[in-house]
């Protein structure tokens, strides 16, 4: 009898073990998730419009496409790039030797930052990338 009693006390705390763990990993996903977004969005605030004059090349990669901004000689210097649902899930900044990147591949679907796709589409083929 004491020996299933034993047992079951090990298995309730290792219930709440796991609970404790997914719940920290949850929080800690949640709090990447918002870290990652405000880069984007500080990054997304310095590159403005995406029509800006500054705007300098582009990347086509699967499932996202980038678009690049020049600040004056780096012709890279700023980047922001979109799936094709518009969700903004990386940024770029290389106006330093230390570049900052800020991204959401991983979780795409967790980016509630978004820009206009069709816009996306325009300026990629005005730049000459197939569609």
């Amino acid at each position: 009898m004491g020996i299933g009693r034993h047992a079951v006390v090990a298995a309730l705390v290792l219930a709440v073990a796991v609970a404790v763990l997914v719940a920290v990993g949850r929080w800690e996903q949640g709090r990447g998730v918002r870290h990652e977004e405000q880069g984007m969005a500080q990054i997304a605030g310095i590159i403005g419009p995406l029509e800006s004059p500054s705007l300098s090349g582009y990347r086509v990669l699967p499932g996202m496409d980038c678009l690049t901004y020049r600040r004056g000689s780096n012709a890279l210097a700023l980047e922001l790039c979109a799936d094709p649902a518009g969700r903004v899930v990386e940024t770029i900044d290389r106006r330093r030797p230390d570049r900052r990147i800020f991204s959401l591949r991983y979780d795409r679907s967790s980016s509630n930052l978004r820009v206009d796709r069709a816009l996306v589409d325009r300026l990629l083929r005005r730049m000459g990338a197939a569609s």
